[in-house]
């Protein structure tokens, strides 16, 4: 959610860290800061809304070459000047950037206070500063190493955390216990950031801390310690994506640029083939760390996942069950571990998630791992919490994805959906002919992806003719109905437009009462066995003068006769028809949200990365 730069190198601070922070604004943000030391003072400046109004208070750049910034996302206090990070220390001689949640800080609030610490904002973050300067105060022997150690150690909550001392102008300290913080190694200068984006144009080189642990940065050189002082041996290593990668190119916007990356970013899902095994009718994903016997043990899957996530695991559950006959679930991660779920170790459990930092999904994961069973990991960002977290599971592949709505991601996940279906039905009840049908699908689908794609203006114009209307309904059947979701979901992020999803059956059980002229009906229509039924639902909505765009795969007469617009996609296997129909509703979410101007790639309020509960 929130965005942490730090920076100790020969350049000038606030240039790279201003260069960080806007490298970090696709995660989501409502005001921004900067800090740096010059002069043995620390010098902050805060802004709440877009970046472009703090560096319209920024001073030329200084020759300051050890600095902190943020974006803030509000969880505690208003989005204010004020409650924009860096927060300062009563004598202004520490500085903290913070992303994460401070349970206990009411608590340590009362308790500075008694000391007479002074607060300027409302948010939790700022009893970090204080607090550390206390450790100082109070044990003139501490260094600040241990004065940071100390201050950590009476929190209860998540942080990721960079501190700078106004006494220390060669030093940075940073730590983390469930948000996340990464090194950067560059030629004679260190960078600290909540994600690699931050500096992926000024290096490659990356290490990522664990829970509870610190790193101690200098002129040059950097250590990684546990809270109990002890070193932790870590390098760094090469990142596999580029600053090129997560560049807008010649697009207008990343949302559309990462919807024409689809076919691209599925090929890389399949490893360009690599992954499949066409002799066999079956795939491999040697990541799971899994032997035969181990996936034929398996009694059930469980994916645990939030957001396009979710829908996403819909999906793959749907296929799980219809080719690998295999009982298979989707969970909400944030109701999932407070319900008190029955776990088991016949069940495989599998993490989804784009940045492998979604807080809900991470604590899930813990409490699986806690309880004795297996969980592995579907995500995108190599390196991640959850990537780390999890012993086994399979990259996506897709590349950055800048924009806070997903696309690429999400037609990855189903894709990797897909090659374990294959794989796990290959293992049980699928025939080697069957297989080798479904592989065959599966390779055509880019091609089939790219023909959806050249659609994109016949899409603009029902977007335009829709424009006036605010209310959306979506509706499918079977593995259709996690795409309304979606479909429904994309809509309302970046349109602003209502938009609810529904499963065509159940529409006389609700959503029929708001069908009317002034509420087009978006059906997903495919070929199969609910072919009938789906027409049937769509004959209801007409009879009640409803406005109908159908996405569909037939050329059946009737459906055309009775609806008002309708996208036609390529035909191909029944369960893999959720990567064609998917790119419509993209499309049609993206141009409404243009030719209504919003800000397609940072939709208010919403964030990229969820890193709190």
């Amino acid at each position: 959610m929130c965005g942490i730069v730090g920076y100790l190198g020969p350049r000038k601070a606030s240039e790279v860290l201003l260069q960080g922070l806007k490298m970090l604004e696709y995660r989501g943000y409502d005001s921004s800061g900067i800090g740096y030391i010059f002069r043995n003072q620390i010098k902050v400046y805060k802004k709440q809304g877009k970046i472009i109004n703090l560096e319209g208070i920024l001073p030329e750049p200084q020759a300051a070459h050890c600095g902190l910034a943020h974006t803030r996302w509000a969880t505690h206090g208003k989005v204010t000047d004020a409650n924009a990070h860096p927060h300062l220390s009563q004598s202004g001689r520490v500085a903290v950037v913070h992303n994460g949640i401070i349970d206990n800080y009411v608590t340590l609030k009362e308790e500075l206070i008694k000391h007479g610490y002074q607060f300027q904002s409302e948010t939790d973050s700022e009893v970090i500063p204080h607090l550390i300067e206390l450790a100082l105060t109070q044990n003139p022997q501490f260094s600040p190493e241990e004065a940071v150690r100390w201050a950590l150690n009476r929190l209860v909550g998540t942080y990721g955390i960079v501190a700078v001392f106004a006494d220390y102008p060669d030093l940075m300290i940073g730590a983390k216990n469930g948000s996340p913080l990464v090194i950067g190694q560059g030629k004679d200068e260190i960078f600290l950031a909540s994600d690699p984006a931050a500096f992926i144009g000024m290096t490659r080189e990356a290490a990522f801390l664990e829970d509870r642990e610190m790193v101690i940065v200098r002129k040059n050189e950097w250590v990684t310690k546990t809270m109990q002082n002890e070193v932790v041996p870590r390098s760094a290593e090469e990142l596999s994506w580029t600053a090129e990668a997560a560049s807008m190119g010649d697009f207008p916007h990343y949302f559309i640029k990462e919807i024409h990356e689809q076919p691209e970013a599925l090929r890389r899902a399949f490893g360009h083939g690599g992954r499949f095994l066409p002799d066999f009718g079956t795939t491999k994903l040697g990541g799971l760390n899994l032997e035969s016997r181990d996936l034929l043990d398996i009694k059930r899957v469980v994916f645990i996942a939030m957001g396009s996530a979710l829908y996403a695991s819909q999906v793959g559950a749907y296929l799980l069950e219809s080719v690998a006959r295999i009982p298979a679930s989707a969970e909400d991660a944030s109701e999932f571990r407070y319900r008190n779920p029955i776990v088991d170790k016949d069940t495989l459990y599998f993490a989804v998630s784009q940045s492998g930092e979604t807080a809900d999904t991470i604590q899930a994961i813990q409490e699986i791992q806690q309880r004795g069973a297996r969980v592995l990991g579907i995500v995108n960002a190599v390196g991640s919490t959850i990537a780390r977290l999890c012993k086994g599971g399979v990259y996506i592949h897709a590349g950055p994805e800048i924009s806070v709505t997903s696309s690429k991601a999400f037609l990855g996940q189903i894709g990797i959906m897909a090659l374990l279906t294959l794989l796990l039905g290959r293992m049980r009840i699928l025939s080697l002919a069957r297989g080798k049908e479904l592989l065959k699908n599966l390779e055509d689908l880019p091609c089939k992806i790219d023909a959806v794609l050249t659609q994109a203006s016949q899409i603009h114009q029902l977007a335009r003719k829709y424009l006036s209307h605010t209310n959306f309904l979506f509706m499918g059947r079977g593995i259709q109905y996690p795409i309304a979701l979606e479909g429904a979901l994309k809509l309302k992020e970046i349109s602003y437009r209502h938009a609810e999803g529904f499963s065509s059956g159940g529409l006389k059980h609700g959503p029929l009462a708001l069908v009317g002229p002034e509420t087009p009906s978006v059906f997903l229509l495919t070929e199969g066995d609910s072919f009938e039924k789906v027409l049937s639902n769509i004959q209801e909505v007409k009879a009640r003068e409803g406005q109908i765009i159908t996405i569909t795969n037939s050329n059946d007469p009737r459906v055309a006769a009775i609806s008002d617009d309708v996208i036609l996609v390529p035909h191909t296997e029944e369960l893999l028809a959720p990567f064609l129909t998917l790119i419509p509703l993209q499309m049609f979410a993206y141009y409404t949200a243009v030719e209504l101007g919003v800000d397609v790639d940072r939709p208010r309020n919403l964030a990229k990365s969820v890193t709190t509960e």
